[in-house]
């Protein structure tokens, strides 16, 4: 009776084991590569957002909210000056993200930019795979050209129930064929 135990045991044991969702390594990106490029005039804003929940060129997998889990992001944004404008002696862009961490005045001597990430910002994707991004013009005028979100964090592949009960009643099955066995030899 004690091996007969220990079998059942470890039966459960690896179907518990088999039953449990692993997490996989993964990086989503989205880009918004703005055509034509967003005109931001005096005190104005552009407004816009990344969608990790679709399927582009960017990513072969989508970001589903409730079973994958984003860690931490890098939003890389790509501005330049309308040259053309007059009194555009300088332009101050700030890109205003979730929280305020990842907030930032942009440098015009750059093609472009990254900044950071913030914790309302993965909060954020993590609830419904969507990040906000405002461009607020502080000084100038400015074309906002493309913005590229990279979001870093585990892909959790959830076991199918069908293919676990199937899983869980043939081993059930082996443990009663072993338990018959073993008591047919005593």
């Amino acid at each position: 009776m004690k091996k007969f135990l220990v079998f059942l045991a470890a039966i459960l044991l690896v179907f518990g084991v088999v039953g449990t969702a692993s997490a996989v390594p993964y990086t989503w990106a989205d880009t918004n590569d703005f055509e034509p490029d967003l005109y931001v005039g005096w005190w104005a804003s552009a407004p816009y957002t990344h969608d990790l929940t679709v399927v582009d060129d960017d990513t072969l997998v989508a970001f589903k909210p409730g079973k994958d889990i984003i860690s931490n992001y890098s939003l890389s944004v790509s501005l330049y000056d309308d040259s053309g404008r007059w009194c555009d002696l300088w332009e101050i862009a700030y890109i205003n993200q979730p929280g305020w961490s990842g907030d930032g005045f942009y440098n015009f001597r750059l093609t472009n930019q990254d900044f950071g990430w913030s914790l309302a910002g993965v909060a954020d994707i993590n609830d419904d795979g969507i990040l906000n991004v405002e461009i607020n013009s502080w000084f100038g005028d400015f074309m906002v050209d493309s913005s590229t979100l990279v979001a870093n964090g585990d892909q959790n592949p959830v076991p199918e129930p069908a293919t676990m009960l199937l899983l869980g009643s043939g081993l059930i099955g082996l443990a009663g064929l072993g338990r018959k066995k073993f008591f047919k030899k005593s």
